[in-house]
């Protein structure tokens, strides 16, 4: 094969890794996809050697340019040879009782202005639980990686050799206390002294993708990526952003899948609880949110307690007749409420005699629902928090596979939606393109690359079907949480 270029981005999510080949005009050369068993850094590795695509080891004179993006939050202990010494903290798990002991401090507060919310599920929480309850163990970190970061660095460094001067992008690094707020992104100090930790275990942030290394290690060998080179990645959430076109002032993308990430481009930075902040990769900010499981709910419903398929799901939902749907109110343990009694809630059941495949598409329709007008609760408060009317909304994700779907989703958002399917790791190889100058703007990739898969417009019916539920949905959701205080 002649020599030319492939840009190669790796998306490790906490369930499996897909691997995107790309050529620089935009084509998708091949995909490659394995799952993962368990939460360790061994199986992560051997899940990406298996997804890699034959076209990568096969391209010996290719030039190789690779980055990856996993999971926000998840990160690894390792020693000085960034050798981990526990299984990977992972982005759900949650420490309740150590949040609510430093909730109040200070600097809790003042991350909080500069768009950082700190909850159970932070992990500066969690690293204070290690400082407090297992300090060997702190003690003995060298470095706490974010999870895409460490896999950089696998590949960049050989097998036994000392790991210093570690970076990570700064998405990775924001919910562990950066400061996005100066004219250089920075950790945020005070929190880090009022909870006694070292901030020296930190990597240095630095923007996405910037470039890291050539590609030393005899893993990245074996994957036919030795001499590749290594640009430093983002958060799946960023680069599902990216890939679902936030590019520019305005564009807004939300991700639907086990739980839902609605982003927005914009030039302000406006402190708000439910909302948090990256550095955009190319410009400004992308504000965003990070809810509580919403796909996971229909999953859930289907798969366990339906005994269905997600596919037979949505053909099950075609017998319902819209506006027969219940109303399905997500948990709200995390953005917009941060309330950690709040769980999901399925309002207005009634006892109707119908066949039973209709009941059950009225159940799973009622979960698509809420959790529609959830997301367009977002849009609704991006256009009150930083003036912005959208006449599109693009969405990606596991969650946007059904028409059904997407159309009570245009129906809901009142505006056209433009589907960009679940290839997540595009978005990751986008800053790559700029830093490596292989296109002068962003418009030329977006030109080149960011093609919906499918364009839906608003069904008039479905639009006044649903326009009371819209108006007033934002409000009963919050007022769930009355209810489960008065539970507890």
């Amino acid at each position: 094969m002649s020599s030319s270029i492939l840009l190669i981005g790796i998306d490790v999510g906490s369930s499996g890794v897909r691997v995107e080949v790309y050529s620089p005009d935009g084509l998708l050369i091949a995909v490659g996809r394995e799952p993962i068993g368990k939460q360790n850094t061994d199986e992560w590795l051997r899940a990406i050697d298996a997804a890699i695509p034959s076209i990568v080891r096969e391209c010996k004179d290719c030039e190789k340019y690779v980055s990856v993006d996993s999971t926000s939050g998840t990160y690894i202990p390792t020693d000085i040879h960034g050798d981990p010494l526990t299984n990977p903290v992972m982005y759900y798990e949650k420490q309740p009782d150590t949040y609510n002991r430093i909730k109040l401090l200070p600097s809790i507060d003042a991350l909080a202005k500069k768009g950082v919310t700190v909850d159970a599920a932070s992990p500066i929480v969690k690293l204070y639980h290690m400082k407090l309850y297992n300090p060997g163990l702190y003690n003995s970190t060298r470095w706490i990686v974010p999870a895409a970061t460490w896999i950089l660095y696998r590949l960049c460094i050989r097998e036994g050799e000392v790991w210093s001067n570690i970076e990570t992008d700064y998405t990775n690094a924001l919910k562990f206390g950066l400061d996005i707020s100066s004219d250089t992104p920075k950790w945020f100090t005070e929190v880090f002294q009022e909870l006694g930790l070292d901030v020296d275990k930190m990597p240095r942030p630095t923007p996405c993708g910037r470039y890291i290394c050539e590609a030393a290690s005899r893993y990245a060998e074996r994957m036919g990526l030795l001499k590749a080179k290594v640009f430093h990645g983002m958060t799946d959430g960023n680069a599902s952003a990216l890939a679902g076109g936030a590019l520019k002032v305005g564009d807004i993308n939300i991700y639907s899948g086990t739980t839902t990430v609605p982003k927005i481009v914009t030039d302000k930075f406006i402190v708000h609880q439910a909302i948090y902040y990256h550095i955009h990769p190319i410009k400004g900010y992308l504000a965003g949110a990070a809810t509580g499981f919403t796909g996971a709910f229909l999953t859930w419903f289907a798969e366990k307690i339906f005994g269905i398929s997600i596919d037979e799901a949505f053909r099950y939902m075609e017998n319902v007749v819209p506006g027969t749907e219940f109303l399905f109110l997500p948990p709200g343990d995390r953005s917009p409420f941060y309330n950690p009694l709040m769980n999901a809630a399925l309002l207005n059941l009634k006892i109707v005699d119908e066949p039973r495949v209709t009941l059950i598409g009225r159940f799973l329709r009622s979960v698509v629902l809420g959790i529609t007008l959830m997301e367009n609760s977002y849009i609704e408060l991006f256009k009150d928090l930083f003036g912005v009317e959208a006449n599109r909304i693009r969405v990606t994700g596991g969650g946007t596979r059904a028409r059904l779907w997407n159309l009570m989703r245009a129906s809901i958002y009142g505006k056209r939606v433009e589907v960009y399917g679940d290839l997540v790791a595009l978005g990751t190889l986008i800053p790559i393109m700029i830093e490596s100058k292989l296109y002068p703007n962003i418009e030329r990739i977006e030109e080149r690359f960011l093609k919906p898969i499918d364009v839906i417009e608003p069904d008039d019916h479905l639009v006044n079907t649903y326009k009371n539920l819209r108006n007033i949905f934002t409000d009963v959701w919050r007022d769930l949480q009355k209810l489960y205080q008065y539970l507890q």
